[in-house]
């Protein structure tokens, strides 16, 4: 890893932040209230606790991701391009594992137990926005962060180049899917599908576990 590999992941940083800030802003403007998907009569958390949870889970994410770098990524990376087919097998490949051990470690979250001590800090957001994506209790985002690690791990080594596009998927989707947000345009088919798809899993909170594909809730009967 060079500093060009840093560059560009501190440019999908900032990219994150932006489509965050964008979303979060377009869904609580009187201009795109038609768009919701739904509108809740008051806020749901203090905008303070709001903050302070979301920049600690940032900070956090960072120190999870340098930790990374330093004791695995010369072992789980490595430079250049490695071909297209090999690209679409190594980015693919980790996001489909990523997603099936998110699959099972979200159903597991839903327990009475565990959503009472740490999961139910997500779902106290019922009408998420994109600035609610990352509202969550600390050992959640850590589990979160580590299955997406594990999966580079198991499949690893990866490319730089395969790293950084997955990475990119995944923190965008993860900010799209809590948007509120569908737009009537085709282009943003996909876009409403995870936004809609996510939007009911906060309200009947037994479907729709998996983060990025529908594979997995079709598989195990709880997707809708």
């Amino acid at each position: 890893m060079d500093s060009s590999f840093f560059s560009i992941w501190a440019a999908i940083l900032v990219f994150d932040g932006l489509l965050m800030a964008t979303l979060a802003w377009a869904a609580t403007s009187r201009r795109f209230a038609k768009y919701r998907i739904r509108t809740p009569q008051t806020p749901e958390i203090p905008r303070l606790r709001r903050l302070i949870n979301t920049n600690l889970n940032n900070v956090m994410a960072l120190l999870i991701f340098a930790a990374y770098f330093y004791f695995l990524g010369e072992r789980t990376l490595y430079a250049g391009w490695p071909g297209i087919t090999r690209w679409l097998g190594e980015t693919l490949g980790v996001l489909l594992l990523y997603d099936f051990m998110y699959y099972l470690y979200h159903r597991g979250m839903h327990h009475p137990k565990v959503m009472k001590y740490m999961h139910g800090v997500h779902h106290h957001v019922r009408h998420t926005t994109s600035s609610e994506s990352i509202y969550l209790h600390p050992a959640e985002a850590i589990g979160g962060l580590g299955l997406l690690i594990l999966a580079i791990v198991i499949l690893g080594p990866i490319s730089t180049t395969s790293f950084l596009v997955m990475f990119l998927l995944h923190s965008s989707i993860n900010i799209i899917v809590h948007s509120n947000l569908v737009f009537p345009h085709p282009a943003f088919r996909l876009f409403n599908f995870w936004a809609e798809k996510h939007d009911i899993h906060h309200h009947k909170l037994k479907h729709n576990y998996a983060s990025i594909f529908p594979f997995w809730d079709q598989a195990f009967g709880t997707f809708k």
